[in-house]
């Protein structure tokens, strides 16, 4: 399979079976066709992303070829790379009624929904809910097509412990049912025994491989004294609804910091308060150098028209550009537009351009999201050497292993901060 404009295939020659039963985990680095592989299956490609495409899809051997993704979509359940974009209805019990409708009565909706923790989000808008929260939304949506096939990317990108762990459960129960699942997953140890089989794609051809396990971390260059971000007595709310209150926190120089917390308890929010995006309701933020944030979202700070533009501007020389693409692995990549690059992808190349701007505080909201390990081994250690010339950094993620490269790990636990112990 080769995308239109690309000289070389993205698939070569690819054989794969997914039983009744079976959950299977793709693997790869950023960039090596995982989510193609997907939206081919699921009929996206080359219906919406135009592509040369040999070979055929079956289903309980029935072709899908001549069926577009709107026809596939009862047969088969999807929630790829970004679960907010497959939510369309207001509210969430509008969004499982959609379910229901789409995957007949008979959809085990309601226990899907208690099993992954949002029957508590039934009369919620969907605009109000973290991106963890809308992607078990989503990810309910989606499972409740079982016992037909699943197609999930990325299924873990927002979750929390809790969420990967009810998401690993549900696995093993759907398989015990005879449900299959196809899943790319870069941190497929989140899932431990929920996708019992695992492929590594790499140069367009798949091959059984290890389960992956979770990638080490060195520890992070000594802190600084100078504080050059502080927050006191913060109280934030969102929707309406109160996250945090009385929230101090200090950042300083050379320092790198971990945040943690469920799905839904403010990490974002918080992110948007400290980095002057959004007001608190009572507190104060002082920063009096430049900070940067970092989205969730990569496509939403990317605004070029290529690669390569997004790290060329004002005065910087093309040697500094191309410098900058190299480190990020975005060097055959600089003629591309960015809307077409994987999620990996994308995410290194908004890293790229907010550490050409050297901010003194960089706020990174999710930074694992689509990176494989080591694209975000190499993330960190960039990290530690700018920390060390004197940036700080708030890591905000779910992946607790991060904790490793921290100076310091902080948790959001009933509406306040905590230190976690080392």
């Amino acid at each position: 399979m080769r995308l239109a404009d690309e000289a070389r295939p993205v698939l070569r020659d690819l054989d794969l079976v997914v039983e009744p039963g079976e959950a299977r985990g793709i693997v790869g680095r950023s960039g090596a066709g995982k989510s193609t592989l997907l939206h081919s299956v699921s009929g996206l490609v080359p219906w919406l992303h135009r592509a040369e495409v040999r070979g055929d899809v079956f289903l309980a051997g029935e072709s899908l070829s001549d069926l577009d993704p709107g026809q596939r979509a009862h047969l088969l359940g999807t929630c790829l790379d970004r679960p907010d974009a497959q939510l369309f209805l207001p509210t969430v019990a509008q969004e499982l009624a959609a379910a229901r409708r789409l995957h007949g009565d008979g959809a085990d909706v309601d226990r899907i929904a208690e099993r992954l923790g949002i029957d508590a989000l039934v009369g919620r808008r969907i605009t109000e809910l973290s991106s963890g929260q809308r992607q078990r939304v989503a990810l309910t949506a989606a499972l409740a097509a079982s016992p037909r096939p699943v197609l999930l990317d990325e299924p873990t990108a927002h979750l929390d412990s809790d969420g990967a762990d009810r998401l690993a459960e549900l696995f093993a129960e759907t398989r015990t049912a005879g449900g299959s699942f196809l899943l790319a997953e870069q941190a497929g140890w989140r899932l431990a025994a929920g996708a019992g089989a695992w492929s590594r794609l790499e140069d367009g051809r798949l091959e059984s491989c290890d389960p992956p396990e979770m990638p080490c971390f060195p520890p992070p260059p000594a802190a600084g004294r100078k504080i050059i971000l502080e927050a006191r007595g913060l109280t934030v709310d969102r929707g309406g609804r109160r996250l945090l209150e009385e929230v101090d926190l200090e950042l300083r120089a050379g320092e790198v910091v971990l945040l943690t917390g469920a799905n839904g308890a403010g990490k974002s929010t918080l992110a948007q308060v400290l980095a002057g995006v959004r007001k608190a309701v009572l507190g104060v933020v002082i920063c009096n150098r430049r900070a940067v944030l970092m989205l969730p979202s990569a496509e939403l700070q990317v605004f070029a028209g290529t690669v390569a533009g997004e790290v060329t501007a004002g005065d910087r020389s093309h040697a500094e550009s191309a410098r900058v693409l190299r480190r990020h692995r975005l060097d055959h990549l600089g003629a591309r537009a960015p809307w077409t690059l994987s999620r990996g992808e994308r995410q290194r190349l908004v890293h790229a351009s907010l550490d050409l701007l050297r901010p003194e505080v960089m706020i990174i909201d999710e930074p694992g999201q689509g990176l494989d390990p080591e694209d975000l081994r190499d993330l960190v250690r960039l990290i530690h050497r700018r920390a060390e010339k004197g940036r700080a950094y708030l890591l905000i993620s779910h992946r607790r292993e991060l904790g490793a490269a921290a100076n310091r790990h902080l948790h959001i636990e009933n509406r306040r901060l905590v230190e976690v112990a080392s």
